[in-house]
Formats: structure tokens, sequence, C-alpha cells
């Protein structure tokens, strides 16, 4: 009987420091966003590419991420350059958190990222900061896997940075991404 005990006690302990250490790792996640994250993971910006594509320290290896739901404008666009240089400002030099969304046609991690903002005291959504600073377009194709709520939340900042003409929205008519890239570069 008393092995049978000891098993049990045992088994309990386990499971609630399981619990715990699980609890413990979702304190780096922002509240509001702790249920819905696919994979939570860190690692320090190594480089930004484009508005829309920055490679991390992940682990022993650096990796490629492609912020999910947003495209930026090509470096060979108008507002691109200033998209790069916006994303380096947000997160250059800083350790993000990133949840995984699944992988693109080009092999890079398609990713939320968060960023802690020290004045504000909150996680940033870095994807959702670089629509509503007016570096990105909103792309519906990437947004079908998104929970709901953050779905309308971009759509919502990026009517928003429209109508009060935010970042490439002060142009008369801003060319989308993927148009530039299918060759049509009509500014």
């Amino acid at each position: 009987m008393e092995t049978w005990l000891a098993l049990t006690l045992l088994a309990l302990g386990i499971l609630l420091f399981i619990g715990l250490t699980a609890q413990l790792g979702r304190e780096t996640v922002p509240a509001s966003r702790a249920r819905d994250c696919v994979q939570l993971n860190a690692g320090p910006v190594r480089s930004v590419i484009d508005g829309d594509t920055v490679v991390v320290q992940s682990g022993w290896n650096p990796e490629t991420l492609r912020l999910d739901g947003i495209d930026c404008p090509e470096y060979d666009q108008p507002w691109g350059d200033t998209a790069r240089h916006g994303l380096i400002k947000l997160i250059g030099g800083r350790t993000v958190h990133f949840e995984r969304h699944g992988v693109d046609a080009y092999e890079r991690t398609l990713a939320t990222l968060y960023v802690w903002e020290r004045k504000e005291s909150v996680w940033l959504n870095v994807n959702l900061r670089m629509v509503m600073l007016g570096h990105a377009w909103v792309s519906q194709p990437l947004l079908q896997h998104l929970p709901a709520t953050r779905r309308k939340e971009m759509l919502a900042v990026s009517r928003w940075a429209r109508r009060k003409r935010v970042g490439l929205w002060k142009h008369s008519s801003p060319v989308p991404p993927w148009q530039w890239r299918n060759g049509e570069r009509v500014q």
C-alpha cells in the first residue's frame, strides 16, 4: 500500500512540475496571444533582409523568417528601402519572440514576431506594427490560417493607415508588391 501511495505522489509531483514548467514558458508570450500561439521561439536578430524578411539565431542555426500576413514593397520599389529601415528600427539588434505558422515556397519560416517595448511595457506584434506604420500591405491570402480576431485586427489597422495616409499611403497610388513583382510598375 505504501508503494502505491508513493508512486501516486511521485506521479502527481511530476505532473505538477510539468504544468508549472509549461506555465513559466508562457510568461514570455504576450498575454493576449498566449492561447493562439502555434509554437513560440526566441532569438536575436542577425539581419534584416527587407521589410518582411529577417534572419534570427534560433538555437545553433540561423533561421530566415518571413513576416506572416503582410507584404512590404520590394527593395527596388518605391518605399522598399524605407520599409526595410522601419523594420530595422523596430527589431534591429534585439531579441524577438516568434510564432511559427508554417513554411513558404522559398523555405522561409512564416512567423508573427513580437518585441518587448519598454516605454509602453507591452509586447508589440511587429507584423501589425509594420502595417500601422504604413510599411506594408496586408496580404489576404497570407491571412487565412491566422485566428479570426488577428485577421480582423490586421485589416482594421490597414484601413486606418490607408485612411490616415501613413507611410507608403502618402503616395497617390502605391503599387502593391505582388503587382510590382508581375511587372506592373506604374506609380
